[in-house]
């Protein structure tokens, strides 16, 4: 479906739409008594370190790696070098990408 059928069908289901049921206020009571659910951030964070440990650990002895840095912090831009600044560019617009795509369903 697209744009146009969304706006028939909400249009239709609103024309019919008598009101709420009346419930005498049982749905308020129902959603007052639910647990509030609290969102944590240390999955995500474990998740994040996890990574970049597992990441660094497994690059730690790369030739390429020792390379590309070190050429990068002596300003000379090597095949090491461009490809270690390409990776880190393309994780960072990986991860605002995903960010931006989470962000929508929100």
């Amino acid at each position: 479906m697209n744009a146009s059928h969304d706006e028939a069908i909400e249009a239709l289901l609103r024309r019919q739409f008598d009101g709420p049921v009346a419930d005498d206020g049982f749905s308020g009571r129902v959603m007052q008594q639910l647990p509030s659910r609290r969102r944590t951030a240390w999955p995500l964070w474990t998740g994040v370190l996890a990574g970049a440990g597992a990441s660094w650990f497994s690059l730690q002895f790369s030739p390429w790696l020792f390379a590309g840095w070190q050429d990068w912090v002596d300003g000379e831009l090597s095949v090491p070098a461009i490809t270690l600044l390409l990776t880190v560019a393309g994780m960072s617009l990986t991860a605002a990408w995903w960010a931006m795509t989470e962000a929508d369903g929100r």
